[in-house]
């Protein structure tokens, strides 16, 4: 792991990733220290993710390298945003960084630990890019760290970036970071903006012409006046509009967007006019990646079931669960499998049979059995 590590905390790191990948269920550090390679204590194992020296940030840095040095030439990427609440049924003063949230999925305010990160999509490629905590300003406050708004940590995140290459980049949101500022944030790195638009957003069809809101002029949009096209297998009607919104200082695309099926309808906002319709709704789709990422890092790696109290300890975690998912997606690409829950599924059998070659080898050099209970750890 270069200088991010010591010859130690290299041992831990790698036991860490191995263990929270193999293991099912939840995922607490006693049992991904009991499921781990190696025979370490956990207080060990809980010293390695809270008072080592290593950051976050170099972790990052590595997992991002290594990306960039595998990748193949791609003409454009995506750099995704999005953010989730790791819930946390405890009160505020028992952790570091808690605070009330609203989550969109329970649709009601909840305790946790709000995490905004990036995600970036390049040809074969899609891993977690970085994140920063999101605290509100009372915990910010109790934590001696200047507030800053899911707004701030975006905007700071797309002038942070750096692309892979030569390649087009377009930052890709939901509705709930379509600002003028995201957008600003965007042009001014020279990429492209690709972002879902609330109803209530406003736009002109000239540049000083009158305000129309979304949900009023799609409304008075016939059916028949709409293009159908197909994407994935979806059918979508679809009035593309060339238009002016507020903050952007050329003109843009606005999508209205129904799905044929089930009528169900988005607006999309494109600053790159040049796409086409098929272009910017698939496009737009890329989003679901870092969603599903979340998803998975929740349910398989145990992203969230952290009992740690400082947030020194918690975003090392977070980083560790993260640089899991992107060894998943290493793993992928190099056996050219196409979801990480196949390279999961395929971790998991090698190690096994690395387990049953291992007890064969111990056998062959005549080990006692019950040395060989105590290098596998099954011991009473």
């Amino acid at each position: 792991m270069g200088k991010i590590f010591s010859k130690p905390q290299k041992r831990h790191f790698k036991n860490f990733i191995t263990s929270v990948i193999d293991l099912d269920g939840r995922k607490t550090i006693t049992r991904i220290t009991e499921n781990g390679d190696r025979q370490c204590d956990v207080s060990n194992v809980i010293k390695f993710i809270r008072d080592t020296s290593w950051k976050k940030e170099d972790l990052v840095k590595r997992n991002v390298g290594y990306f960039k040095e595998v990748a193949k030439p791609s003409p454009v990427g995506f750099l995704l945003f999005d953010d989730s609440i790791l819930e946390k049924r405890c009160k505020p003063k028992k952790m570091e960084g808690l605070g009330w949230h609203y989550s969109h999925t329970k649709g009601k305010t909840i305790c946790g630990h709000c995490l905004v990160s990036s995600h970036y999509r390049y040809g074969d490629i899609s891993f977690p890019y970085d994140f920063e905590m999101y605290y509100s300003e009372k915990a910010a406050k109790a934590l001696h760290e200047p507030f800053k708004t899911k707004i701030d940590i975006v905007c700071d995140s797309i002038r942070q970036f750096h692309p892979f290459g030569n390649e087009k980049v377009y930052v890709v949101v939901d509705s709930w970071y379509s600002s003028s500022r995201v957008i600003g944030a965007a042009q001014s790195k020279g990429f492209e903006f690709i972002g879902g638009l609330k109803s209530n957003r406003t736009f002109k069809l000239r540049e000083n012409g009158p305000k129309h809101k979304l949900w009023v002029y799609a409304k008075n949009v016939r059916n028949t006046s709409l293009d159908e096209i197909i994407v994935d297998g979806v059918a979508y009607l679809v009035r593309r509009v060339n238009c002016w919104v507020t903050g952007v200082d050329k003109e843009v695309v606005i999508l209205i967007s129904k799905r044929k099926k089930d009528g169900s309808r988005c607006f999309i906002l494109s600053t790159d006019t040049s796409l086409s319709n098929e272009e910017i709704i698939r496009y737009y789709s890329y989003r679901w990646d870092i969603e599903t990422g979340y998803l998975y890092c929740k349910d398989r790696l145990g992203l969230g079931q952290y009992q740690m109290r400082s947030m020194k300890a918690i975003t090392k975690y977070c980083a560790l669960i993260f640089s899991a998912f992107c060894y998943l997606e290493a793993l992928r690409l190099h056996n050219n499998q196409s979801s990480i829950g196949q390279s999961r599924k395929y971790f998991k059998v090698r190690r096994k049979k690395e387990l049953v070659n291992k007890i064969v080898y111990l056998v062959k050099k005549g080990v006692p059995l019950e040395k060989i209970y105590e290098e596998l750890k099954i011991v009473a």
